[in-house]
């Protein structure tokens, strides 16, 4: 199954606890998630394009368009 496995830094360091919103296909809210202690986070996915809303206690908040097909999309948001 398709993922969009990432990463959230703040300065270059991994950002555990941000939070990170996935925007479907068609502009839909699909899910949340908050990051691990390393930055880390995972979404399954279908093929598509997929927005991220990443949002961090004292940074803006980034968005990132992320096209999926047929493999895994490897992401990393900079805060």
């Amino acid at each position: 199954m398709p993922a969009i496995d990432g990463v959230v830094r703040s300065d270059g360091e991994p950002l555990g606890g941000a939070y990170v919103r996935l925007i479907g296909p068609s502009d839909e809210f699909v899910a949340e998630i908050y990051t691990r202690e390393d930055g880390v986070f995972t979404f399954h996915v279908v093929d598509g394009t997929w927005t991220l809303e990443t949002r961090a206690a004292g940074a803006e908040t980034a968005t990132r368009a992320v096209e999926v097909a047929g493999a895994d999309a490897s992401v990393t948001v900079e805060l």
